[in-house]
């Protein structure tokens, strides 16, 4: 979790052109709004839930007001897999009352975390995005359990058709985290599947058979994605120069980086940059 509160958007509420590297979650309590993404348009109301997912291109439009509840949230579990891997989304949906009665809570257990100022492009892309609001005194092992079980909870309401593991896959999956936690902690470094596999104690090709199996995808395509969603962070996060950016993600030839970026987020890394 990095933001939560509650909040009264008012004709202000019109934010253009938002991308942050942490996903949204919303309670619309009172009012009405919209927000613009996947060439889409949603109309928000009173009693629904809506979810923005990290890297999502929108804008939001507001002609009175919405009373909302939120969470802002990184969504990566152990060794880095995302919770929106393997399922489809329902970006929008009714809630029920215990959806109300989770988010007061999860809200009671994080106070003072609200955003201060509600245009995103004054708080989605600060230098302390991944430690804010994290130095709290009260804060204890209790109270970050429960608050990841409520959020699980309420992120579990917009899932759709899933793609279930096998149990063997899970098991697989389990070994996998040593790997997969090493290239999230080595990405500015050259990764060898050799080296991941000796991680495992298996050789390479069995390797590259068990990942692609679990993971969907092989080892190379899997660090190659990796690398341009951590340039997307720093892009949006950092000062760095996109040279800076490519190197810090192990991808000296800048050439080479920035067709590789164009190729998964269909932008240049200076026209991603440049819609902040």
């Amino acid at each position: 979790m990095i933001y939560a509160g509650y909040h009264r958007a008012g004709k202000e509420w019109c934010y253009e052109n938002i991308i942050s590297p942490f996903s949204r979650l919303y309670l619309i309590n009172e009012g009405k709004a919209a927000v613009y993404m996947n060439k889409k348009k949603y109309e928000l109301s009173a009693g629904e839930l809506f979810i923005i997912p990290k890297f999502t291109f929108h804008t939001y439009e507001c002609d009175n007001f919405m009373n909302h509840y939120y969470i802002c949230f990184f969504d990566q579990l152990i060794g880095g897999r995302s919770l929106f891997e393997n399922t489809t989304i329902r970006y929008q949906l009714p809630a029920k009352e215990i959806d109300r009665m989770l988010m007061l809570r999860f809200l009671e257990l994080n106070p003072d975390c609200a955003i201060r100022n509600p245009n995103p492009k004054t708080y989605d892309n600060k230098d302390n995005l991944y430690t804010v609001n994290q130095s709290r005194s009260n804060y204890d092992l209790a109270t970050e359990i429960e608050s990841n079980g409520i959020l699980l909870q309420l992120f579990s309401r917009f899932l759709g058709e899933t793609k279930f593991l096998e149990p063997e896959s899970r098991n697989q999956y389990e070994r996998l985290n040593l790997a997969l936690n090493y290239i999230d902690n080595h990405l500015q470094q050259s990764i060898l599947v050799s080296d991941l596999a000796e991680l495992m104690c298996i050789s390479a090709d069995h390797f590259s058979r068990i990942f692609r199996r679990v993971i969907g995808m092989g080892p190379c395509q899997y660090i190659q994605a990796k690398r341009i969603e951590r340039a997307q962070t720093l892009l949006l996060t950092s000062r760095l120069s996109i040279k800076e950016i490519a190197e810090t993600v192990g991808i000296s030839n800048l050439s080479q980086f920035s067709k590789l970026f164009s190729k998964q987020t269909n932008h240049s890394p200076r026209e991603y940059r440049d819609t902040i």
